[in-house]
């Protein structure tokens, strides 16, 4: 478990189908609420791999699933990283989000631990395509939306980002290691009132290493940098509190939508 609310949604949801969840918390500060559902909770640093492994299985998992916000600046502080994490690193061949998970869930699964997928427990959170506000994108934001998740989804399947930011067919910004907030900052500045936000999976999405994913404090960022429309991919998309954030979307004039 990472940082945010998918991990205690997901906690919820797994304690609901009977099972007893044993978190490895791998943020400093727990996330609200996640204590009254777990059975238990180990406080380990993300880079503890040999540590965490052994845990799990100590405890009898079989069954594991990886969620939560990870900040990949940990990469570039190898002190919080144990030798495991290190040969698991140095035999990765890029140090792309995509790459290195898969090399983390290929070490779990040898070691006994079947890695499966979060939307297993949470596809609720995920729209069919739509406008999912009463706010409607504009003509030309439409065409936007449709160059922006083009985009989007090359990125990612370069293992670089998921998110971009455009403007009249003019890409503004592309994610990388800033995550997703930093990246709508610097295209929001760029661009100026009504910038389009797309954010997208690979073609081929391994759903156990992370699924794409917008809230309240995405919602607020787009707001502070007047974006007119954030578009995501239908069945694809984490879409937290759905009906509150749109409200709050049609308050601030932002729309939102879904695309196949």
């Amino acid at each position: 478990a990472g940082a945010g609310e998918l991990p205690v949604l997901l906690t919820q949801a797994a304690h609901a189908q009977g099972r007893l969840p044993i978190i490895i918390q791998t943020t400093q500060t727990p996330a609200e609420g996640l204590a009254s559902v777990a059975s238990e909770i180990y406080p380990i640093g993300v880079g503890q791999i040999r540590k965490i492994t052994r845990t799990l299985l100590e405890s009898g998992v079989r069954e594991i699933v990886l969620i939560g916000k990870i900040h990949k600046g940990i990469l570039l502080q190898p002190f919080l990283l144990d030798t495991m994490a290190i040969k698991i690193l140095a035999t990765t061949r890029n140090k792309g989000d995509r790459a290195i998970l898969s090399a983390i869930i290929e070490h779990f699964e040898s070691s006994g631990l079947s890695v499966i997928e979060q939307h297993r427990f949470l596809s609720g959170l995920m729209p069919r395509a739509g406008v999912l506000t009463k706010k409607q994108p504009s003509q030309s934001q439409w065409a936007d939306v449709r160059y922006g998740m083009q985009i989007a989804r090359q990125v990612a399947n370069l293992d670089i980002g998921q998110t971009v930011v455009v403007k009249d067919l003019m890409p503004l910004a592309i994610e990388a290691i800033e995550v997703t907030d930093e990246a709508i900052r610097r295209g929001g500045v760029l661009g100026g009132k009504g910038v389009v936000v797309a954010k997208a999976a690979s073609t081929h999405h391994d759903f156990r290493i992370d699924v794409p994913t917008v809230g309240y404090q995405t919602l607020e960022v787009l707001h502070e940098v007047n974006v007119g429309v954030l578009a995501v991919e239908a069945g694809r998309t984490f879409v937290m509190n759905q009906e509150m954030l749109c409200e709050q979307a049609d308050g601030w004039k932002i729309a939102i939508v879904a695309v196949e």
